[in-house]
């Protein structure tokens, strides 16, 4: 179970996309933000800027993020953008 959030994130979207990640790492028993991290080649700080929805990541930074989370890139804009339509009561 993931900790509270003790960080606001810079925006909803922003929100949205790091719930989505971190369900994508729920769902798989193996994967943390650590393994995500080494897969993607990114530090595990920077995923976890994500996370929090505190990071405004670029394209190639998503590429990288989706290889790390074995999604495809269209998967996890799509979770986010269900996400945020939730949070906005559509």
């Amino acid at each position: 179970m993931p900790r509270p959030r003790t960080a606001k994130p810079r925006s909803l979207r922003l929100a949205a996309l790091g719930q989505a990640i971190e369900l994508v790492i729920a769902e798989n028993v193996d994967m943390t933000q650590e393994t995500v991290a080494f897969d993607s080649g990114l530090a595990v700080k920077q995923v976890g800027t994500f996370v929090r929805g505190q990071g405004n990541p670029t394209y190639n930074t998503l590429l990288k993020l989706c290889e790390g989370l074995h999604v495809s890139l269209g998967e996890l804009t799509s979770r986010a953008d269900d996400l945020y339509d939730k949070r906005l009561g559509r």
